[in-house]
C-alpha cells in the first residue's frame, strides 16, 4: 500500500511542485502562467479565459472550462464540469475546482479525483496542498470499477507530511461492496520506498485444539544494514508467546538472520493433551559469508574461502510448529541438524571444517546422540604425474563423534586415489586403470575398553571402459554413455579382528572391502530438434563374482518420458539378496493452462537376514501423494492435496481449497487436516489438527487472512 499511496501523492507534487519557477516579467517574484482559450480577456487586475482553457502552470498542463487569475491577491481559480490535470506517467487529476496561490504556493482541490495507469483510484471531497504536506477531507479509495466498487477504503481525513513521508488517517473503515467490515480510529504508515518501522499486517488463524490464533508483526529497521521483526501471538485455547527475528548484512559479501522465540501453553492445554514440555524455547541462525580472510588481511590474496551457518537449537518440535513461516533447516521432524561450515581453497588444495549438532525432538535428552564436532578435510586436487594421462588426489579427513553418554571415537581416513587414462579408436572408448589406496584409524573413548585403538588398511584395482557417444538425426539427437568397471579387492590389514571388538565399538561404524565384482552403468538422453530433453535413462548393476548365495547386487533403473505437457517418471531399485524391490519412485505429472496434477508413489523397505537366516523387513514408506489443480473458470480454481499410506490405510494430510480472482480483489480459502508431532510425558506422539485457512487481498494493496498456523 505504501509505494501506491506515493504514487497518489506524488502526482500533486509533480503536476504541481513546490519549488518556485522562473518568474513572469509582468508579475515579479510570482511563478509563470501561461493561458490559453477560446475567449480571453484582460483587465488591470484579472484575467479571464473561457472555452476550452489550457493553463501551463510550471510543470503542470490544466484543462478546464474557465480561467480566472486575480493580479493582486495572486490567486489562479479554475471552474468546470472536469478540470482536469496531466502529465505523471499516465495519471490524471480530475477536480470540479481548483485554486493555486502562485505566492504561498497553496493549491485547495474540491471534489478531486485521482487515478494512475494501475487503476487505483481515490476521491475526496477537498484536498489542500500547503509546502510539502497535504490534506485530504473525506475521502474514498479503491482500485475496481468507479461505478461498482467491490472493495473501498473509506477514511474520515488525512494528513500527509512530504518531508517525513508519512501518512496519518482517521476513522478508517474497509467496505465490501456496501458493507463495512473492519474499522479502525487511526492508521498511519509511511509512504517512502525506503524501509521504515511500523506494524506489518496482522495474522489471523484457527486451529481445532488451539482456538483462534492471532499474530501482530511489529517492524523496526534502525539502519540500512540491519532490521527486527517481533511477532508476539495468541492462540486462545493454548496460550501465548513471542519470536524475533534479526536480519543483517555486516558485509558486501555476507548476510545473515537470527531468530529466537519461546511460547507457554496453558495449564488446561498441558493437561488435556498430556504434553511433556510447558514451554517451547529456541534458537536459529542462518549467515553465509564468502571473503571471510581478506576482509582483516590487509591486502587481498589469491584465495577462496567461505563461512556457511545453519542452527537450530530448541527444547522441542512445537518451537518450530508455533511458528508462522519457518526458516530453512537441515535435517526432517523430527531430527534436526545445525552445521557451521568453513573452507578455504586455491587451485591445488582445499580444507575445510564442519560440524554437525543433532537435536532428536523425540527424546527427552540428547545426551546419548551422536555428535560430529568437528570434521576437518584435507583435499589435493587431481595433478598429474609424470604424464597428463597419470593422474592422483588426496583426501585426509579426521572426525570427531562427540556425546556425553555411550561410546565416543575419534576418526583419522586417508584416501589416495591413482589413476591413468587413454583413449581409443579416434576418442570412441576409453580405457582408465585406477588404483585407491585407502587407510583409517579410530581411538575409542568414554568407556574403558580392552583395546581403545582400530587400524584398517586396503587397497583394490579398478579397471573401466568407458564413452560418451552422440549422434544427430533429422528430428533428434541421442547421447549414450556406457561404462564396464571391473573391481578388484587387494590385501587388507586390521591391527585386531573388527569382530573381537567390543559392541559398543562396533556400533560405531563398519569396515568391509569391496567385493569383487563388474558393474555395468548405462545412460543414455534423448533430445528433440530444439533440444528439448524428452527421455533419459540411467541402469546400473553389478555382478559379484564371489557370492555363493547369489550373484547380482541391487539392480537400479531410472527413467522419465516427457511428451507435451506431461511427465513419466520411474525410479526401481531391486535387490537380488532378498529377490524383494527395497525402493520404488513413481510420478506423473500435467501441467496444463486450464488444469494441473500430480500423482506420486513411494516405497521403501529395508531388508535384513536374522540369526536363523530368515527375512526381516521393516517398512519405511508407502505413500502415495496426490496434488491437483483445476481452472473452472477465469476466475475459480479448485485446489487440493493428499497424503496416503497404503500400508495403515488412512491419509497423513489432506487440503482442499480454491481460489477467486477479480481484477480488484482474490480470495484463497482451505481446509486442512495434518498430523503434527509432539513430545508428551509418556513419549513421542501426534495430535490430528484440522484448520480452515483464508486469505483475501485488495489488489495490490495486499490483504488481510489467516496464515499457515
Amino acid at each position: 500500500m505504501r509505494k501506491l499511496l506515493f504514487v497518489f501523492i506524488s502526482v500533486v507534487w509533480v503536476l504541481l511542485p513546490a519549488e518556485p519557477i522562473p518568474a513572469d516579467q509582468n508579475s515579479a517574484g510570482n511563478e509563470k502562467i501561461e493561458i490559453m482559450a477560446e475567449d480571453l480577456s484582460s483587465t488591470e487586475t484579472t484575467v479571464t479565459a473561457k472555452g476550452d482553457v489550457v493553463v501551463h502552470y510550471g510543470d503542470a498542463v490544466i484543462h478546464a472550462s474557465t480561467a480566472l487569475y486575480d493580479k493582486e491577491k495572486h490567486l489562479l481559480t479554475l471552474k468546470g464540469k472536469n478540470v482536469e490535470l496531466m502529465g505523471y506517467q499516465g495519471s490524471k487529476i480530475h477536480t470540479k475546482e481548483l485554486k493555486i496561490n502562485t505566492e504561498s504556493k497553496k493549491v485547495a482541490f474540491r471534489n478531486v479525483f485521482l487515478s494512475d495507469s494501475n487503476d487505483i483510484w481515490i476521491y475526496s471531497d477537498k484536498a489542500v496542498k500547503q509546502d510539502e504536506n497535504l490534506t485530504f477531507g473525506a475521502s474514498m479509495m479503491s482500485s475496481c470499477d468507479v461505478n461498482s466498487s467491490d472493495w473501498s477504503l473509506h477514511f474520515k481525513d488525512s494528513h500527509y507530511d512530504g518531508e517525513e513521508h508519512y501518512m496519518k488517517m482517521h476513522g478508517v473503515k474497509v467496505h465490501l461492496w456496501d458493507v463495512p467490515v473492519l474499522y479502525t480510529p487511526y492508521l498511519a504508515f509511511s509512504t517512502s520506498s525506503k524501509r521504515s518501522s511500523g506494524l506489518l499486517f496482522p495474522a489471523f488463524g484457527y486451529r481445532e485444539s488451539e482456538g483462534l490464533v492471532y499474530e501482530q508483526p511489529i517492524y523496526w529497521a534502525p539502519s540500512l544494514s540491519w532490521d527486527v521483526e517481533l511477532n508476539p501471538q495468541i492462540r486462545t485455547k493454548r496460550g501465548q508467546g513471542i519470536y524475533g527475528t534479526l536480519r543483517f548484512a555486516d558485509s558486501h559479501y555476507s548476510s545473515g538472520v537470527i531468530r529466537a522465540g519461546y511460547f507457554k501453553d496453558n495449564d488446561n492445554y498441558t493437561q488435556e493433551n498430556n504434553v511433556l514440555n510447558q514451554t517451547h524455547y529456541g534458537f536459529e541462525m542462518l549467515y553465509d559469508s564468502t571473503k571471510v580472510l581478506n576482509r582483516f588481511l590487509s591486502k587481498e590474496i589469491d584465495i577462496e574461502d567461505g563461512l556457511y551457518i545453519n542452527a537450530t537449537l530448541l527444547n522441542d518440535i512445537d518451537y518450530i510448529n508455533l511458528q508462522k513461516s519457518q526458516l530453512t533447516h537441515f535435517g526432517v521432524v523430527p531430527l534436526q541438524e545445525t552445521r557451521a561450515n568453513y573452507f578455504i581453497r586455491n587451485d591445488d588444495y582445499y580444507g575445510g571444517v564442519y560440524t554437525k549438532y543433532f537435536i532428536d525432538t523425540r527424546k527427552e535428552s540428547n545426551d546419548d546422540t551422536m555428535q560430529i564436532l568437528p570434521t576437518v578435510n584435507l583435499h589435493k586436487y587431481l595433478k598429474p604425474i609424470f604424464l597428463d594421462s597419470l593422474t592422483y588426489s588426496l583426501d585426509l579427513t579426521m572426525n570427531n563423534y562427540s556425546r556425553k553418554i555411550g561410546s565416543t571415537a575419534q576418526q583419522a581416513e586417508l584416501t589416495v586415489p591413482i589413476e591413468y587414462t587413454t583413449s581409443f579408436f579416434d576418442d570412441f572408448l576409453s580405457l582408465s586403470l585406477k588404483e585407491d589406496l585407502y587407510y583409517t584409524k579410530y581411538f575409542f573413548g568414554n568407556q574403558i575398553y580392552q583395546e581403545d585403538e582400530y587400524q584398517y588398511y586396503n587397497y583394490k584395482h579398478n579397471i573401466r571402459l568407458f564413452s560418451d557417444l552422440t549422434k544427430k538425426y533429422d528430428t533428434f539427437a541421442h547421447t549414450m554413455q556406457p561404462s564396464l568397471t571391473y573391481h578388484k579387492p587387494g590385501d587388507e590389514q586390521e591391527n585386531i579382528l573388527y569382530q573381537d571388538l567390543e559392541d559398543a565399538q562396533k556400533e560405531l561404524f563398519a569396515v568391509g572391502i569391496q567385493e569383487e565384482n563388474l558393474a555395468l552403468n548405462f545412460s543414455q538422453y534423448f533430445y528433440d530438434d530444439k533440444m528439448k530433453l524428452r527421455f533419459f535413462q540411467r541402469f546400473k548393476v553389478a555382478y559379484l563374482t564371489q557370492q555363493a548365495d547369489y550373484n547380482w547386487g541391487d539392480l537400479e533403473n531410472e527413467m522419465q518420458y516427457n511428451v507435451g505437457r506431461w511427465r513419466f517418471y520411474n525410479d526401481v531399485i531391486y535387490s537380488y539378496e532378498f529377490r524383494k524391490v527395497k525402493a520404488l519412485s513413481s510420478r506423473i505429472t500435467l501441467n496444463d493452462a486450464k488444469y494441473n496434477f500430480s500423482v506420486a508413489h513411494t516405497y521403501k523397505r529395508d531388508y535384513l537376514w536374522d540369526d536363523d537366516n530368515l527375512l526381516d523387513e521393516k517398512n519405511v514408506s508407502n505413500d502415495i501423494n496426490f496434488i491437483f489443480g483445476y481452472q473452472v473458470t477465469d476466475r475459480f480454481k479448485l485446489l487440493g492435496g493428499m497424503i496416503y499410506n497404503i500400508d495403515n490405510s488412512y491419509s497423513t494430510q489432506w487440503k482442499v481449497g480454491g481460489r477467486y480472482d477479480k481484477d480488484c480483489w482474490n480470495l484463497s480459502a482451505a481446509v486442512t487436516q495434518n498430523i503434527r508431532p509432539t513430545l508428551t510425558t509418556e513419549g513421542t506422539d501426534s495430535i490430528t489438527e484440522n484448520s480452515f485457512t483464508f486469505q483475501l487481498n485488495f489488489v495490490p494493496f495486499g490483504g488481510l487472512g489467516s496464515s499457515s498456523f
